[in-house]
């Protein structure tokens, strides 16, 4: 019986689904019928075309040849059959005093984007005969799809085929991803204009998933690497976000050693700081430095190896030893048979700087003086071994090396960090507070991190660290939050902060259908006035949509699902609002019949 119940549910929700896609079907095919006849009728005036007695007949006293037809304007009120899909209103632009009717002037347009329904008119001009979806009104631009008026089924007095529910779908996918992009707008610019954003406000609103949303408005996910989320908590320190010393044991080794080790933001700075010098450099140096770094690293994949132990020297009877491979994969080496034990480091950065003066073989050669040339160069000691290493990987690795010719755009990093006031804010950031802030990004805001001394040769921030120009941070907070301190003065002026209120993400519920989207915003937003009404709170304690998304979970449940969600995710979050006040009992009340109107 229960499954019989679930099934004729599940029936209807899909059948409430199909209806409205049809209606809709039927709406935009009445909306495809009425524009073509519209054009054709302007430009004919003959009461023979297909559509003139269902469309023009019955308004033709009072036809409007010509407007923009949104705001009220008068070229919109001639049909009733379509509908206001989304937020956007139907706009038929007609210019007759710009051109004429086979122009780019005419277009069926959704109000407020940039896509449009084109049409393409047959040689005698009387006849439109196909009908263009592009992202632009011009004639010129590229179409998204296009059909044959035959092939939409236009006038055949038939339901909607297959061929205009693919435009429509379209165009409904189009203006969908349009809203989106619109309703971001106003983050992604307060964003862009204050490099720092904090995202606060009542439980469930969605904070989180917005700072996502965010981030990929400006291009940034987290399956690019452009886009990283930590999550503060009290155990999270200037090691996990900074960098630190942190344990490690060499293969066959017992004894235990420290290394140092960045941590996730500085990481991630690194990579956005990588791609913000590349982008500034023409494309012939890129690929020099895509063919170097190829050769290079095709170099170290051969010493891991051990197929390569020595690097000769250019006396031929001497040569250098390799010790090891760093974790930032420079050279370790020591002169061999030396007896010493002193060993000399290469860095890919400084090795690379150099081949940038000695750009061959040849040149290296030329040098009379390897000390002073190799010094002037790229300043520092172990002149030798940075001269034999060049020599060595220009004759084993780059002779004849190509690599596919690459241009490097700047990209945006987003780095958010969720939870930010459950860490202790200011012992994770540490000096990094001075660097974070927008008046000094890149260069001018430079620090010595607290292990600076640490740092490897030809380390990107061996200088000192500073957040690059394309590093945005956007973080997340519950200010009623009871088990963490607020945000200090000195932090909370480096960011804009934005309240997300429960009313503000209601499109997080359109995955409930519009029956069900419609019982829970109301049931929220009863709740959320009882809420504000009860003395001691305030709209930071509201309910946000995402508990009442969680309906779903109950969905095969659907006698008791509202109580489900009351009882499970709901009531726990209201009594921890007023436990330890008066008469706990009576609010508890009055929120149950709130949430139940």
């Amino acid at each position: 019986m229960v499954l019989i119940v679930i099934n004729l549910l599940t029936l209807h929700l899909l059948f409430t689904v199909l209806f409205f896609m049809e209606k809709y079907y039927r709406q935009y095919k009445c909306l495809l019928e009425y524009f073509v006849t519209h054009l054709e009728y302007v430009q004919t005036e003959s009461k023979t075309i297909p559509g003139y007695k269902k469309y023009i007949e019955p308004i033709v006293g009072n036809f409007i040849t010509t407007g923009v037809g949104y705001k009220n304007q008068a070229i919109q009120t001639q049909i009733s059959e379509w509908s206001e899909y989304g937020e956007h209103q139907v706009c038929i632009n007609i210019t007759c005093s710009f051109g004429s009717y086979m122009t780019n002037q005419c277009y069926l347009n959704w109000q407020g984007t940039w896509f449009n329904t084109r049409p393409e008119w047959d040689k005698s001009k009387q006849r439109i005969v196909k009908l263009y979806l592009s992202k632009q009104a011009k004639a010129t631009a590229k179409p998204e799809l296009s059909f044959d008026l035959s092939e939409l089924g236009l006038f055949d007095n038939l339901p909607p085929n297959d061929n205009l529910k693919k435009f429509f779908d379209l165009f409904d996918s189009l203006i969908i991803n349009e809203e989106k992009h619109n309703a971001m707008l106003p983050y992604t610019k307060l964003l862009k204009d204050n490099k720092n954003l904090i995202l606060t406000g009542a439980p469930g609103t969605g904070k989180t998933y917005l700072a996502k949303l965010i981030a990929k408005e400006l291009g940034a996910t987290e399956e690019n690497q452009q886009c990283m989320m930590v999550q503060f908590h009290p155990s999270y320190d200037y090691t996990d976000f900074v960098e630190g010393l942190r344990p490690f044991q060499k293969d066959g080794e017992t004894n235990i050693g420290f290394e140092l080790k960045r941590g996730s933001f500085k990481d991630f700075c690194a990579q956005a700081l990588e791609n913000l010098i590349d982008s500034q450099k023409s494309t012939q140096d890129i690929n020099k430095d895509a063919i170097f770094k190829s050769a290079y690293y095709d170099m170290i994949d051969k010493i891991r190896n051990e197929e390569i132990k020595e690097i000769p020297l250019k006396s031929e009877s001497m040569s250098m030893e390799i010790v090891d491979v760093s974790d930032a994969n420079n050279l370790i080496l020591k002169a061999k048979d030396s007896g010493t034990g002193k060993t000399y480091t290469v860095s890919y950065a400084r090795l690379k700087k150099l081949s940038v003066v000695y750009e061959s073989m040849e040149a290296l050669d030329s040098i009379s003086n390897i000390d002073k040339a190799v010094r002037d160069a790229i300043k520092g000691c172990n002149t030798s071994a940075y001269w034999a290493t060049l020599y060595f990987l220009y004759k084993k690795f780059m002779q004849n090396k190509k690599v596919e010719e690459m241009v490097v755009k700047r990209k945006n990093y987003v780095f958010i960090i969720d939870e930010i006031n459950r860490g202790e804010i200011s012992k994770i950031f540490g000096e990094l507070f001075f660097s974070i802030d927008p008046g000094y990004r890149g260069v001018a805001g430079t620090v010595q991190t607290q292990y600076q001394n640490l740092i490897e040769e030809g380390d990107i921030y061996e200088n000192g660290f500073y957040v690059p120009e394309n590093v945005y941070i956007i973080g997340t907070m519950n200010d009623i939050d009871r088990s963490v301190d607020s945000m200090d003065f000195a932090m909370r002026r480096r960011f804009a902060w934005k309240e997300i209120k429960s009313n503000d993400r209601l499109e997080m519920l359109d995955d409930l259908g519009e029956e069900l989207e419609e019982k829970a915003i109301k049931r929220m937003q009863s709740l959320n006035d009882a809420i504000e009404k009860t003395e001691g709170l305030n709209p930071f304690y509201h309910v946000g949509p995402a508990y009442f998304k969680k309906v779903m979970l109950y969905k095969n449940n659907p006698d008791s699902m509202w109580s489900d969600l009351w009882e499970y995710h709901i009531e726990g979050v209201l009594y921890e609002y007023v436990r330890g006040m008066d008469d706990v009992k009576a609010k508890m009340d009055n929120f149950k019949n709130a949430y139940n109107c």
